[in-house]
């Protein structure tokens, strides 16, 4: 007889066994969303969070930062400011450049027989948004027994109910839906150097999607446990950080709410 599954802390494989072989996992916690900054951070997810998913390290774990840039003219080139002075070796060289130099270059363009001698592109690259990174994480579960198919059947439905919004107090009002925690742990709990070194200080994250199918092994006829649960589920969530951030304090990632309370993710 299966025990009772509990819905706040969910984990797979459920056996001791499977924690002494494989040794670390990868941990999930979920809390309300919240407008207070302090409530944003991923120390405050962590310490009492309303659910927390265990699940193996998955096959493949690939983190991208792309951050957002777009071309604009160079705004530190030779003008009258302080940045132009400093980069033209002080207020002398800067009044050449400005109004000498350029005379000079244009006597010598139209004067040229080969190709220009200046660059006629001035632009470079400015940043218009920090990453905002993703995450996407696959696993094909194989149930041994019809109490590891309910354990998996009831992670599938937490990750699903747990991106939806919630309805509030108030007709036709809603709160959004809980911002999540990222972590590696092992069987005594979360190893903060793993979770930068594995998924690179990943902050405070929403769920965006989820994929489970009950069906994953190509198979044309559909099999399942004496009480309807399915001998294979292949689930894939996609968190996306909730807020863009920063290199802060001791080389960590800060979200942007992280850093107003300059504390340690």
């Amino acid at each position: 007889m299966c025990q009772d599954i509990d819905i706040e802390n969910l984990k797979y494989p459920i056996t001791q066994q499977y924690d002494q072989e494989q040794g670390y996992v990868i941990g999930f916690s979920a809390k309300p969303y919240s407008v207070r900054a302090n409530e944003r951070t991923r120390s405050w997810i962590k310490d009492g969070p309303y659910l927390n998913i265990v699940l193996p390290i998955p096959g493949e774990l690939v983190v991208q930062t792309a951050h957002g840039y777009s071309e604009e003219a160079n705004p530190v080139g030779p003008m009258l400011t302080a940045a132009g002075a400093l980069n033209s070796g002080g207020d002398i060289n800067l009044l050449r450049r400005v109004f000498v130099d350029p005379m000079l270059t244009y006597f010598s363009n139209i004067s040229s027989t080969t190709s220009q001698q200046m660059y006629s592109n001035i632009t470079e690259l400015s940043l218009k948004s920090e990453a905002r990174r993703e995450f996407e994480f696959g696993w094909l579960l194989i149930p041994k027994n019809e109490c590891d198919a309910q354990q998996i059947s009831a992670i599938a439905n937490a990750f699903r109910e747990a991106s939806y919004p919630i309805y509030a107090d108030l007709p036709e009002r809603i709160y959004p839906p809980p911002i999540w925690a990222l972590y590696i742990a092992n069987t005594e709990g979360e190893v903060p150097a793993l979770t930068r070194n594995w998924l690179g200080d990943p902050m405070p994250c929403v769920l965006a999607s989820i994929s489970v199918n009950k069906v994953p092994l190509d198979s044309k006829r559909v099999t399942y446990f004496t009480d309807g649960q399915p001998i294979a589920t292949a689930i894939s969530v996609l968190f996306k950080e909730f807020e863009t951030g920063a290199i802060g304090p001791g080389g960590f990632v800060y979200s942007k709410s992280e850093y107003l309370n300059i504390q340690q993710p």
